[in-house]
């Protein structure tokens, strides 16, 4: 299944956002997404970035959890 994601590159921490059901994506813990987005320690940097993308569930646990992202926000 792929999922879309931010990823706060700081802290770790990752929400899945989206669920992509056949051709349609679906929200997904819209309910966090306000309590996540105002917890993030950088908010007020100029820089602050979140990574955002689409990832199929086994591409993004190799790439985040098995490389040091091991921090699981919601999921």
């Amino acid at each position: 299944m792929n999922r879309k994601y931010l990823v706060d590159t700081t802290t770790h921490e990752y929400l899945c956002v989206g669920l992509k059901k056949g051709q349609d994506w679906v929200e997904n813990n819209q309910k966090s997404l306000k309590s996540f987005m105002s917890s993030r320690p950088d908010k007020d940097k100029a820089d602050f970035q979140l990574l955002a993308g689409e990832f199929n569930d086994n591409s993004f646990f190799e790439k985040w959890i098995r490389n040091g992202t091991n921090f699981l926000f919601q999921y």
